[in-house]
């Protein structure tokens, strides 16, 4: 009987050691659901450092509005942002982000007199303080020193017109989605801050990016708000 109990028990210590070895071998995933994660709602936890990217979504524009869904505006087929993860909370909280990149191209002035093209469009003062909730609300914000600031350069029969406008308020909000990882911006106001008439008294800014995905994972997997 001895014999078999201590036969038991170097059976069960040979197993609890694999066990412990097969554990340590499996990856480690957090017990706590982040507001961003990757690869689905739930997964695997977005790390503080990470680069966020997303392009303008396939069939959608970038346009700034004289007036909200007007006739005069300007188009840009090609626009995208870049952030990086911040502070990456548990869900139900408010993660934070930096905007370090947002570009416009292939740009298209429509119903402004004088106006023949779009020379640039550059927006200033980067970064941006971001934050994004778990509700998928969105908000990005500038300071006194640097505004939430776009410079448009037009062109026409008088030379590059420059128009500068900074954001109302100083923020602009969105909306993300877990149906297409995307984000929206719907009619965000911005007012001239400098610029000839020929530029608009405001600019409402709409436009859609997604997927948005995380970059610094392998394979680019797309981010949840969760």
């Amino acid at each position: 009987m001895r014999k078999t109990r201590t036969r038991l028990t170097a059976l069960c210590a040979a197993l609890a050691a694999v066990l412990a070895a097969v554990l340590a071998a499996m990856p480690a995933y957090a017990d706590t659901v982040n507001v961003l994660t990757y690869g689905s709602a739930g997964g695997a936890n977005v790390t503080d450092g990470d680069a966020l990217t997303a392009p303008i979504k396939a069939g959608t524009l970038a346009t700034f509005y004289a007036t909200p869904g007007g006739t005069s505006l300007i188009k840009c087929a090609d626009s995208a942002f870049g952030a990086t993860v911040v502070s990456n909370v548990a869900a139900a909280g408010t993660a934070k982000e930096s905007l370090t990149l947002q570009s416009f191209g292939t740009c298209t002035p429509v119903g402004i007199p004088t106006v023949s093209g779009v020379q640039s469009i550059v927006v200033d003062n980067l970064p941006y303080a971001t934050t994004v909730d778990s509700a998928g609300a969105v908000l990005v914000t500038g300071t006194a020193t640097a505004p939430i600031q776009t410079t448009i350069k037009l062109k026409s029969a008088l030379g590059t017109v420059t128009c500068v406008y900074r954001a109302d308020a100083d923020l602009v909000s969105g909306v993300a989605s877990n149906a297409d990882q995307s984000i929206t911006f719907t009619d965000q106001k911005f007012n001239r801050f400098s610029g000839p008439s020929a530029c608009f008294p405001n600019g409402y800014f709409t436009a859609s990016y997604g997927p948005v995905a995380d970059t610094s994972v392998t394979g680019s997997p797309l981010v949840y708000v969760n």
